[in-house]
């Protein structure tokens, strides 16, 4: 994982790790230590263990906590336990911390500016030509995309440290209102983002089957017209959600966009709000595809106790 994403994660959840707190209770005139809330604490260190420099911490405060305890969400535990478990606590949250004031030191534009805007992960690439082209497009979807052009601006930022995570600020006073909007547009291409895995799929089945050529060409056709028509659809939903458009023109922009994004979507690529982007932002951008770090058995006993 590069710089920019460990410090996200760090970001979003160092204040729940400080949270983490173990309680007391009284019997017989004595203190007996009970951990609380351990399903949630336990999601947290799963998200803060994706960080692989921060994972032997993880597992540190983890297996502070007895095993035949981790399947439970409240329990006593020993005051040696507790001990372990808080001084591993502080330890990961000094690490944390450390990550965090590292990239906000070398990325100045980002965590010194008032403006707020949204951040791409680019897919990988073997070839130059490929990642001039995902520029180019991107360059096409700012620049284009009718929705877009509110009385605001979309600047590059930066380029995190040793990674191809690209940062865009949004400045003006529609800013807000650009970055909601870049959003919907954004989950709207996950639909076209599906249909372009699925058609994939769909060719590599063909491909695996003895058809004819002009049968073969048929079905591809039909799986042309059917994106073409999940385009059009999506570029009506926006219209009904974001305003309608003025002419054909501004409407074969806005599907040109939503095939751009979702065409890179599904080579890798993955556009996040700004970690402090106002929260009616952040709920507009669709949420991306997540690693556990814990163990799987342990990730399903917490969803069952969820349901």
């Amino acid at each position: 994982m590069r710089l920019y994403g460990m410090y996200c994660i760090c970001k979003k959840n160092i204040d729940a790790v400080r949270r983490m707190t173990i309680d007391s209770r009284q019997i017989n005139n004595g203190n007996i230590k009970v951990m609380n809330n351990w399903y949630e604490k336990s999601r947290v260190l799963n998200e803060v263990g994706k960080v692989y420099p921060l994972r032997e911490i993880v597992r540190e405060v983890y297996d502070a906590v007895p095993a035949i305890y981790q399947d439970q969400n409240r329990f006593d535990i020993s005051q040696t336990a507790a001990n372990d478990f808080m001084k591993a606590k502080n330890k990961l949250i000094a690490s944390m911390d450390t990550i965090i004031r590292l990239y906000e030191s070398t990325n100045l534009n980002k965590s010194d500016k008032a403006a707020y805007g949204f951040d791409i992960k680019m897919p990988e690439f073997n070839d130059v030509g490929e990642f001039s082209q995902c520029l180019e497009d991107l360059d096409f979807i700012i620049k284009q995309c009718p929705y877009l052009k509110d009385d605001g601006d979309i600047k590059f930022g930066s380029v995190d440290v040793g990674s191809t995570w690209l940062t865009f600020i949004v400045l003006g006073v529609a800013a807000t209102t650009i970055l909601m909007k870049f959003g919907t547009i954004v989950d709207k291409a996950v639909k076209i983002k599906s249909h372009i895995t699925t058609v994939k799929m769909q060719e590599e089945a063909l491909r695996s089957v003895e058809l004819k050529n002009e049968i073969a060409a048929e079905v591809l056709d039909a799986f042309k017209k059917t994106n073409k028509v999940i385009t059009q659809n999506c570029v009506k939903e926006l219209e009904n959600e974001l305003g309608e458009l003025q002419n054909a023109e501004e409407e074969d922009k806005v599907g040109r966009c939503l095939e751009k994004i979702g065409y890179w979507m599904d080579k890798g690529m993955q556009i996040y709000s700004a970690i402090d982007a106002p929260s009616e932002v952040k709920d507009v951008f669709p949420a991306q595809e997540e690693v556990n770090f814990l163990s799987d058995n342990l990730m399903k006993l917490l969803e069952t106790k969820d349901e």
